[in-house]
């Protein structure tokens, strides 16, 4: 009866600590909330949105294919909220941007989408809880136990994609217990969850025509209210799922002279979900060949290789595009990134997983925006 009184208690201490609003930290001279050290994150509240906090995504990368492999399509879904405020001390209004992407690997073909609505019109995050949409598209946890989620969007040129998401491991914090520095001034860092593999079950509706699939994702939710310092105008992301059952996740942060900042990590998931991070100093993200946008005419390193010592073994990977034209061009938010699906490859050139990769700062510095 102790232990079943005791395994009670801590239930209902982990269920109210949840429950519980999120801690107060300090805030900017512009009045938003800043991510401190220190904050113990706690689900399923904070899978949900943080409105004191300037800037927050949820950011779904995938990759899908039908059982007969004749369909074989990477995707994108993200939930951007925005925090705006007239006066530092005033409530701020939600604005709410999403993005979507297709790509076809088969033929190249890669189409996108987007959105933009306030928290007036048909738009909304919610708090304590995983539940987002953007007109018709939505992503929303189903079950906070298990944490999976669903998510449907829809492209005009493409079709629909329903989705169930399953975590194949457990979510990630990165760095200090979800605490991400990403410079040296005060405030420049999130907080960082993330599902490194997740599990796809759903459908493409096309036509008309529903298509089974299945797949594998990678799922990102970061807030903060100053990513970026001063003197960074961008990131190198990569997202890379492996075929032994492991995940590598590089966050490069570049600076106007085109050094590398100190903050960049790699950090490398165990199939048992164990975490390694890899400080600046002890990897590299080298361009192996651009790609010039005939949309932007920004000049994207598509194809690199990240090389880096684990446990006294020199490990080198490249990772190749799947089409070179995955350029995002926002028209509404004016937001200019490539988010694109490519392979893995290892030292020997040998396919041993999937890879997502986000370049930022390439069209425009992107201090002051994150």
């Amino acid at each position: 009866m102790k232990l079943l009184r005791n395994s009670l208690a801590l239930l209902c201490l982990l269920a109210s600590a949840a429950a519980a609003p999120f801690p107060e930290t300090p805030s900017n001279s512009d009045g938003y909330a800043l991510a401190t050290p220190d904050v113990a994150l706690a689900f399923p509240r904070d899978h949900g949105s943080h409105p004191n906090f300037k800037t927050e995504w949820w950011y779904i990368t995938g990759h899908l294919q039908s059982e007969d492999t004749a369909t074989d399509l990477g995707f994108q879904i993200t939930f951007f909220r925005s925090a705006d405020k007239e006066f530092p001390d005033s409530p701020p209004t939600q604005i709410y941007m999403a993005h979507a992407a297709v790509i076809d690997k088969s033929t190249g073909e890669y189409l996108h989408e987007e959105r933009l609505n306030s928290s007036d019109w048909n738009a909304d995050a919610a708090t304590g809880q995983l539940d987002l949409y953007n007109g018709n598209w939505y992503l929303r946890m189903t079950n906070p136990d298990t944490e999976e989620m669903k998510t449907r969007f829809s492209l005009q040129k493409f079709g629909t994609l329903s989705l169930a998401l399953k975590p194949a491991k457990p979510k990630t914090l990165f760095g200090d217990a979800g605490f991400s520095r990403k410079g040296d001034e005060p405030g420049a860092a999130s907080y960082y969850i993330t599902f490194t593999r997740l599990a796809v079950s759903g459908t493409a509706t096309i036509a008309n025509k529903q298509i089974p699939l299945t797949g594998a994702a990678w799922m990102d939710h970061e807030f903060s209210s100053s990513q970026l310092t001063s003197d960074q105008i961008g990131w190198n992301w990569s997202s890379l799922i492996l075929d032994d059952g492991s995940e590598l996740m590089a966050y490069v942060m570049r600076r106007k002279d085109g050094a590398v900042d100190p903050n960049s990590r790699l950090t490398l998931i165990a199939p048992d979900g164990q975490k390694s991070e890899i400080s600046s100093n002890a990897f590299s993200w080298t361009p192996v060949r651009y790609w010039e946008s005939p949309h932007s005419e920004a000049r994207y390193p598509v194809e690199y290789q990240i090389n880096w010592t684990d446990k006294g073994e020199k490990r080198s990977i490249s990772v190749v595009p799947d089409t070179d034209d995955q350029e995002l061009v926002g028209s509404i938010g004016e937001f200019v990134y490539w988010e694109g699906a490519g392979k893995v490859l290892d030292e020997n050139g040998k396919p041993i997983g999937l890879a997502y990769t986000e370049l930022t700062g390439y069209a425009e510095t992107l201090y002051g925006k994150f």
